[in-house]
């Protein structure tokens, strides 16, 4: 009988702790949509607003910190390669990161933009109660078929949420960085060297693109 009673006793308290951390999760996933369609609209709004480019890479700069976990997007992308790295290049190698993001996902958001353009999110799918996937739509008036986006937001350390990959039409754009900087650092016979001059190369060539536009 104290057997039986012991099994029911420890049954029922795995349900409620269950019940609970899916309640949980799903309550992180709701959080998460509304802290992408923040981000998201703060970033719009700055490209519908601001001018001038130093200043809108500027204010950009500052939204992907907030809401990007730059530094483990870097250390994921370079893979195994990352503890095969020195000191030094770790560091010139992150700072070259965050910068060519910033340009990369400028340029996307710049796209994204128009005043008649929207971003709505539309659903999320908790992973867990740290980890959730937020889909949003993009609506063009110049397209009758809409962009999806998909974020993968995990809580940071501090407990904030931080968006750790991107989707664009399913394709993660943090798993296609670590395919192209792998490769780049293999045909330079495996060394980061190679990978961080292709980032000051590629960077400085799309800041000169992006100025172009401008003028």
């Amino acid at each position: 009988m104290m057997t039986r009673r012991l099994f029911v006793a420890a049954f029922l308290s795995a349900f409620i702790c269950l019940g609970a951390t899916t309640a949980s999760a799903k309550d992180f996933a709701k959080e998460a949509e509304g802290f992408i369609q923040i981000m998201a609209d703060k970033a719009m709004n700055s490209f519908r607003t601001i001018d001038d480019e130093a200043a809108l890479q500027k204010e950009f700069r500052t939204i992907l910190n907030d809401g990007f976990d730059v530094r483990a997007i870097g250390k994921w992308v370079l893979g195994r390669y990352w503890r095969k790295a020195k000191p030094a290049e770790k560091e010139e190698y992150l700072k070259l990161f965050e910068d060519f993001i910033i340009v990369t996902y400028a340029n996307r958001f710049k796209d994204y933009s128009g005043d008649d353009i929207t971003m709505t999110v539309v659903q999320s799918l908790a992973k867990n109660d740290q980890d959730a996937i937020v889909r949003s739509r993009i609506d063009r008036p110049t397209s009758s078929e809409p962009i999806f986006v998909d974020w993968r937001v995990k809580s940071g350390k501090e407990g904030n949420m931080k968006v750790v990959d991107v989707l664009i039409a399913g394709v993660s754009m943090s798993q296609t960085q670590r395919s192209e900087f792998s490769s780049v650092i293999k045909r330079n016979g495996g060394k980061v060297n190679g990978l961080i001059d292709a980032l000051k190369n590629k960077t400085a060539q799309l800041v000169q693109n992006v100025d172009q536009a401008t003028n």
